[in-house]
């Protein structure tokens, strides 16, 4: 069995991570370097290879996959073994055929979507850090761990390369003029949606400048719209009654200057001091892309609550950290009043303009194994720069005291819970490509622990009725730690250690000595550091049953019910590693 050394493949390394993590437990095989499952109705076994396994949780998997079955050893295509796998007793209960049936065309789409955008002919990454934008648009695999990442729903081929991040296209917003009885808008004292608005009109070519005017004098609101989300628009029964009664009116299009980032609903242009987010009628990984009226008004509400002393401190306590504000939202309402999730707006602050865009990149980016060497771009760059273990720890070192330390201070000390996975935190780079400034973005996904209440007190008190976003505090603590340290944190020590750079137990030491000296700081609410540090098992979402069972997360009331216990990988099995033991993991030759 001789797997390919050249490539990687992203769909069977995010399909299989998925499917390994959530379901079983199926077997390792250290010996031979494979997981293999084994099928109980027909006695079939798949074999996985596996170049580097990881106790973090991610592990380099295939390319190549293998049936051991009645006729012996072959080799079997990807899709043949996601059909094969949903074909397990152990899976089968899980869903209906037809839902069996969508996860297969899902994964399908998502694979297709994966291989045209890899061999697009685009400029290889330079070794040195990118811009802000190029690394948001580097992101062509999606998320890691998921068994259809780059699935985009009812997205047409051609809409994929108009609208896409990977593919780097330039595009207008539409504008609407919207009756100002039938916008409901959430401003803070950061800005003012007004004030946002006219910014963003100011670029767009004078006939449509003018059109605005004219809106704006008879009492209407002007608001861009997604030229994808437009055509939404346009068939929508309730907009559609709007538009008869004259309260909705498409005003024109604007000058093709705004990029996708790489969350595809947010986008960014160069010279605009704002980045824009909307509601998109796409399902993407576990979710319809709508932003419900109680995610919108989180940006704004949040706002306010960081310009309070408790948060003013915190932030004096993390010069080199920042949040992307979010400070004002819209969102249309239906003739009844009701405000409509496919129309919401939501302004994002955007430093990341002229000098400011240098170095910026996002950490999902930096993870991303590239397809031919099947390293990461952080472990590439590193490695370019003859970095050992001693490099990469000082890395992780920066990484840690820069992105995580402020996050878990916000969370120990002030009950504020942020959603920091790979796709939320930014890194600026030096010429080093050392990390020396870290962002936060996506203030939808923040909560609040019961401490929130004792720092913030009254000020707390509108945010948490109106955003509905106060966590049981086992629950804050599963998500925060499953997004801050699963996603991101374990991420880095796997894409290091898989390149060789540093044995993986180095880096878990390193992580725990980290996580002490946190709790030796004497925090107010050490739950979070003693469920990582003594927990025998942390808390993963379940990616592939959300999609096997055609789960909407965003919409979802228990949110408990879609994560699944794994092994801790900071208590289970952990020893302190010696000088004398080998300073980089052995990867397994087949």
């Amino acid at each position: 069995m001789l797997p390919s050394k050249e490539t990687l493949d992203p769909s069977v390394n995010a399909y299989f991570n998925a499917l390994l993590r959530e379901t079983g437990p199926w077997p390792w095989h250290p010996e031979s370097g494979h997981f293999s499952i084994t099928h109980s109705q027909t006695g079939e076994i798949l074999l996985i290879p596996c170049r580097h396994y990881s106790r973090a949780g991610r592990h380099l998997l295939g390319p190549d996959l293998w049936l051991d079955g009645h006729h012996g050893l072959s080799a079997i295509p990807f899709l043949d073994a996601v059909a094969w796998t949903l074909s397990l007793p152990e899976l089968a209960q899980q869903a209906t055929s037809a839902g069996r049936k969508n996860l297969c065309h899902r994964v399908a789409q998502s694979r297709g979507n994966l291989l045209r955008a890899i061999a697009q002919k685009r400029p290889q990454p330079s070794l040195r850090p990118q811009d802000f934008i190029q690394s948001e648009q580097a992101l062509a695999h999606g998320h890691s761990i998921h068994p259809c990442p780059k699935d985009l729903g009812n997205m047409s081929a051609e809409e994929i390369v108009a609208f896409a991040p990977e593919y780097g296209g330039r595009f207008p917003l539409i504008w609407y003029g919207v009756h100002t009885g039938q916008l409901q808008c959430h401003d803070s004292n950061a800005a003012r949606l007004d004030d946002a608005l006219h910014s963003l009109q100011a670029g767009e070519p004078p006939d449509l400048r003018r059109t605005m005017a004219e809106a704006r004098n008879s009492g209407q609101v002007v608001v861009p719209c997604h030229p994808l989300q437009h055509r939404h628009w346009q068939t929508h029964p309730s907009l559609r009654e709007l538009q008869a009664q004259g309260h909705l009116r498409c005003l024109g299009m604007g000058a093709s200057r705004w990029q996708a980032t790489s969350s595809l609903r947010a986008i960014w242009a160069e010279d605009q001091p704002w980045m824009l987010k909307f509601s998109l009628s796409v399902r993407i990984t576990n979710s319809l892309r709508h932003l419900q009226p109680q995610e919108a008004v989180r940006g704004p509400l949040l706002a306010d609550l960081l310009n309070v002393a408790p948060a003013q401190q915190w932030l004096d306590r993390h010069p080199h950290f920042r949040v992307l504000n979010e400070p004002a939202t819209a969102v249309i309402c239906d003739p009844k009043g009701q405000p409509l999730p496919d129309t919401t707006l939501v302004i994002r602050h955007n430093p990341f303009r002229g000098d400011a865009t240098r170095g910026c990149e996002l950490l999902a980016s930096l993870l991303q194994d590239d397809p031919d060497s099947g390293e990461s771009r952080l472990a590439t760059c590193l490695k370019a720069r003859h970095a050992g273990a001693g490099e990469a720890q000082a890395w992780f070192g920066d990484y840690l005291d820069l992105a995580v330390k402020p996050l878990l201070d916000a969370q120990s000390n002030l009950g504020l819970l942020f959603g920091a996975h790979q796709q939320n935190l930014i890194l600026r780079l030096d010429d080093r490509f050392r990390p020396v400034a870290a962002w936060f973005r996506d203030c939808q996904g923040t909560g609040f622990s019961a401490l929130a209440y004792r720092r913030f007190g009254t000020d707390l008190a509108e945010a948490v009725l109106t955003s509905r976003n106060e966590l049981p505090d086992e629950l804050a603590v599963r998500l925060f730690c499953y997004y801050l340290f699963i996603n991101s944190t374990f991420n880095v020590v796997t894409s290091l250690a898989a390149a060789g750079l540093c044995a993986e137990q180095r880096l878990l030491d390193q992580l725990r000595r980290w996580l002490e000296q946190r709790r030796a700081e004497n925090p107010v609410d050490r739950s979070a550091l003693d469920y990582l540090l003594g927990s025998p098992q942390l808390y993963a979402k379940n990616n592939f049953l959300c999609s096997l069972r055609a789960i909407n997360e965003n919409t979802l009331e228990d949110l408990q019910s879609i994560y699944h216990p794994m092994p801790n990988p900071l208590v289970v099995g952990h020893h302190t590693i010696t000088k004398d033991e080998h300073s980089h993991d052995t990867l397994i030759a087949h």
